[in-house]
């Protein structure tokens, strides 16, 4: 239900984006792009984002003020919690405000952060794929789980920022697509790179292996944009995408914490093969091959 002291036309409201990353920075120049009243800010006070001017807000608690909608991205729970219920957190905030939770997080942590939220603050999950390329194409896509009437109600707004915004049923539903999608994702992250290491090792051209893959029942994602992916050839570090892509596997495993025996093969043999490939991925060097054709 749209509390009455909203805007009917979401897009003139004063929207906040909290986590001027990777995914948000373009998202909120989406936003200003299309002249919507948009303000950033960041969780972490050592990021520079004197170029954003007045776009940018450098106190939480201004933040929170001025801002009626509030878009999350930012990186995990503490985050998370830190923006809700640290101090000055939105939680403390008196009149309504919408949370929209585009980060990804543990379904069952969503759920607990719900229950714990005052009745002033809507909270609705539309997390979002399609990596930093898409967000500065504003081609993201959305899960988005809440109530019709509310998703109706955003939805002009995550379209300044995706192309694809889907409506996956009532709260929490979005972030389990997302971890869904995710855990899809992190196997075929893990599995290319393997490719690729391997076909290192006896000597073949990558970019012949890939236009023959793309074409067959192996092509994925991760493998197909591969060069247009800034983080394709990192290797795992806490704080960047290969770290974020294992948090988000950790996720889905916490998702499905109490799931039959039947299932903890998906959710706890391969899930851990998962995470320990995604720990040993080590920086790519890609060689021109050796061998005549």
């Amino acid at each position: 239900m749209i509390k009455k002291s909203f805007n009917e036309d979401i897009v003139k409201e004063k929207i906040g984006l909290a986590g001027c990353g990777n995914m948000g920075l373009p998202m909120l120049y989406s936003m200003l792009s299309k002249n919507i009243d948009a303000r950033g800010y960041d969780i972490d006070s050592r990021k520079s984002l004197s170029g954003l001017g007045e776009n940018f807000i450098d106190s939480k608690k201004k933040f929170l003020d001025d801002r009626n909608i509030i878009i999350s991205v930012v990186r995990d729970t503490a985050d998370t919690l830190e923006l809700c219920q640290g101090r000055n957190g939105l939680f403390e905030q008196q009149s309504n405000k919408i949370l929209i939770i585009s980060s990804t997080l543990s379904p069952r942590f969503l759920m607990d952060l719900k229950r714990k939220s005052p009745k002033n603050i809507t909270i609705i999950d539309a997390p979002m794929s399609g990596a930093t390329v898409a967000a500065e194409q504003s081609r993201l896509t959305f899960m988005v789980g809440c109530e019709k009437k509310l998703f109706e109600y955003i939805e002009p707004l995550l379209t300044v920022m995706g192309s694809q915004i889907n409506h996956v049923g009532q709260y929490g539903s979005g972030m389990m697509v997302k971890v869904l999608n995710n855990f899809i994702a992190a196997a075929s992250v893990v599995s290319v790179r393997h490719v690729i290491n391997q076909a290192e090792k006896f000597d073949l051209d990558i970019e012949t292996i890939f236009k023959t893959i793309d074409t067959s029942s192996g092509q994925t994602w991760f493998g197909t944009n591969r060069e247009k992916i800034d983080w394709f050839k990192e290797c795992y570090h806490d704080d960047n995408t290969i770290g974020i892509l294992k948090k988000d596997v950790e996720a889905y495993v916490d998702a499905f914490e109490n799931v039959s025996e039947l299932d903890n093969f998906v959710s706890g043999e391969l899930s851990s093969s998962i995470i320990k490939a995604i720990n040993n991925l080590s920086l790519i060097h890609i060689s021109e091959p050796t061998r005549p054709y």
